[in-house]
């Protein structure tokens, strides 16, 4: 073990606090010879194949060993979690001296909100996406999602959706650098926020903050760096982007939330229940805006460069377009009249049979 810490770049003085030795007991071991029999824990060489990655990991933050065990399973390793957890326990140390220590907020004081930018393959295109992190500041229960864009009412929407994963809010959310929450300072130097996000706060009765790209805060183990190098996308491959969040939500409600964290040697999910949120607000509130188009002859509503089918019955007429989750819905007044998974490229026809059956009908009777 020490050799190996040795090969990794450590100094005598952080392997002997690493291992609470003596710095003349670690010299000594160093200058010596391997011994013929190594106290290897049994079968370990099945864990040597990973050994640099499981280390490359670590150093990216990852010091979980449940998720790095699901991991390098994936990649055909057999051995127990035992042998993993040994050979992390030391790198475990190095790296956490490193590390910036966790401050712990008060059970139900703040949420973080920030986003972060990712680029997948969505149907073999690359395809630059948005991804949301909601942090709670106590437990380190987090909630995220994948988003097209930043708007502010994508934004509201994928709050919400927080909330009331978490089953209330925080007195205070932070917002990370947001450019679509505020449009910079005042004279005094208070931040001027977004009028929406304002009634949206009074709404759900929390208090906003807003952090700057130059404002060095700690956010524990969890935001988008820890989705990013936990979440593996790379080992999956999506058609929709609804695909994605139902992976990703799975991850995260029965792994991510569900492991115990190093900070606080507790799992986030013990820790909720310690929050105290605020119930949130029964009354809805319109987190998105309404797209107004009407039907052409042929039964198409036209959205983002792409064309979508409605019943034939409303031809002619104005529909509304929301876009959540992933999907295009449209609704006459307020009935839903057809639901679309969204395109991700560009100048496409989406039809389905039911909705265009009598049109094409007409046109198949009708004389040339």
């Amino acid at each position: 073990m020490i050799q190996d810490l040795k090969l990794r770049g450590m100094s005598i003085n952080q392997i002997a606090q690493t291992l609470g030795r003596d710095r003349k007991t670690i010299r000594r071991w160093l200058k010596e010879e391997l011994p013929d029999k190594q106290h290897n824990l049994p079968n370990s060489h099945k864990l040597a194949p990973y050994k640099d990655y499981i280390y490359q990991r670590m150093n990216e933050g990852c010091l979980n060993a449940v998720i790095l065990l699901e991991e390098i399973q994936h990649r055909g390793y057999q051995g127990e979690a035992t042998m993993l957890r040994e050979y992390m326990r030391p790198l475990r140390s190095e790296i956490q001296m490193k590390a910036i220590p966790f401050i712990e907020a008060l059970p139900g004081e703040e949420t973080r909100v920030d986003w972060g930018e990712i680029t997948v393959s969505l149907q073999g295109i690359k395809t630059k996406l948005y991804l949301f992190v909601m942090t709670l500041g106590y437990s380190q229960m987090i909630y995220t999602e994948f988003m097209e864009n930043q708007k502010l009412e994508t934004l509201l929407n994928c709050q919400l959706h927080a909330m009331q994963y978490f089953g209330g809010t925080t007195r205070h959310v932070i917002y990370n650098n947001m450019r679509s929450v505020a449009s910079g300072l005042d004279g005094q130097g208070d931040v001027v926020w977004n009028r929406r996000l304002v009634r949206f706060a009074e709404h759900y009765h929390f208090s906003m903050k807003f952090y700057g790209s130059r404002f060095n805060c700690n956010h524990g183990e969890r935001g988008i760096r820890f989705v990013k190098r936990s979440f593996r996308l790379s080992e999956y491959t999506f058609a929709q982007l609804s695909e994605m969040n139902d992976k990703v939500w799975y991850w995260m409600d029965q792994v991510a939330n569900r492991s115990v964290l190093e900070a606080t040697d507790e799992k986030p999910v013990e820790r909720w229940v310690r929050e105290g949120l605020q119930q949130i607000n029964v009354d809805p509130f319109e987190t998105t805006n309404h797209h107004f188009r009407k039907v052409s002859n042929d039964c198409l509503i036209s959205y983002q460069t792409n064309q979508y089918s409605v019943p034939d019955r409303f031809a002619g007429m104005l529909v509304r377009v929301l876009e959540q989750n992933g999907c295009i819905l449209v609704f006459h007044e307020t009935q839903e009249i057809a639901v679309h998974q969204k395109a991700s490229g560009k100048q496409q026809v989406f039809r389905k049979e039911e909705h265009s059956r009598r049109y094409l009908n007409l046109s198949t009777n009708s004389s040339p």
